[in-house]
């Protein structure tokens, strides 16, 4: 902490912060409020950067310590470094987090955060009072007209990890019919979360969307779908001019996987830009792992 504090962010001064004893994270929270807020925000961040690094480290207990900052850039930083962390009592501070928040943007992390969560439920290693819980704080947000907009939309994406569901698919129809093109992203987004086989027709009908965030949505809700309907919508659009959609586009066809789509992959290598190749072969390896060997011509 004494090197933390005087500015050091060497990974080395970061390592005894990962796998804290309780002992040791009761000196942490002590130490941790007498650090200036911007000294706060930037060990936070540096973290998150050197856990995605270094799979042998974990800052769970550190950033659970984060999660109190009086800050909310610290906590909401805080929720997002926590990413692979699926323990249940996380589950718990992420349900508080986004209902009851002073920040927006707090909110709105947490309620992304829950997602990883409502997959989980969705295949069963969730228990049902947990995915009760799950469904109740992330409905009561999407459904309340008074809820910050940007918490309204990640709780709407999240929620769609339960799996199909008729009251999750009401929301989502409501969302996409609104005249607000955000809603409509997050509704796309929500249809391949949910893995529901119902929406692949409006999934396959934005790939040809003007606007490119929705161009973007529908490419990435049809590589979890996995229908190689979309795989010719899919083809226009891994060569988007906007490289958000083109790689989303790319990524997808490997999701879908199948002849068609490894082909129109192949065809791309000897096309495509070289900052594009990356993409395209990683896509083409998946895609080929994947499938079917008597499908799929190596």
């Amino acid at each position: 902490m004494t090197a933390l504090a005087s500015g050091s962010r060497r990974t080395a001064d970061l390592l005894p912060l990962s796998d804290l004893s309780k002992g040791q994270a009761a000196d942490f929270a002590a130490a941790w409020p007498l650090l200036a807020e911007a000294d706060r925000v930037t060990i936070v961040r540096r973290m998150a950067e050197v856990a995605e690094d270094r799979l042998d480290l974990y800052f769970g207990r550190a950033l659970r310590i984060a999660l109190d900052d009086p800050s909310p850039v610290v906590r909401q930083l805080a929720i997002a470094a926590l990413w692979e962390d699926e323990r249940t009592d996380l589950l718990q501070r992420f349900l508080v987090l986004a209902e009851d928040d002073a920040s927006e943007d707090v909110r709105a992390e947490a309620a992304q955060g829950l997602g990883r969560f409502a997959d989980r439920s969705a295949t069963g290693e969730i228990d049902g009072s947990a995915s009760q819980a799950i469904r109740a704080v992330l409905g009561d947000i999407a459904t309340d007209a008074s809820s910050p907009y940007g918490v309204r939309r990640r709780a709407l994406e999240s929620m769609a990890g339960l799996g199909p569901d008729p009251g999750i698919a009401a929301l989502i129809a409501d969302a996409y019919a609104s005249d607000d093109q955000g809603l409509q992203a997050s509704a796309l987004f929500a249809m391949g979360r949910c893995l529901d086989s119902r929406w692949i027709d409006t999934v396959i009908e934005e790939l040809g969307s003007e606007e490119s965030e929705l161009r973007f949505e529908a490419a990435r809700a049809a590589g979890r779908l996995g229908d190689d309907r979309a795989v010719p919508g899919l083809a226009a659009l891994a060569i988007d001019p906007d490289a958000e959609v083109r790689y989303a586009a790319i990524a997808a066809l490997g999701q879908v996987g199948g002849r068609t789509a490894a082909q129109v992959l192949r065809n791309l290598v000897d096309q495509a830009e070289e900052q594009d190749l990356e993409a395209i072969e990683e896509a083409l390896e998946e895609g080929l792992a994947n499938a079917d060997p008597l499908q799929v011509r190596a």
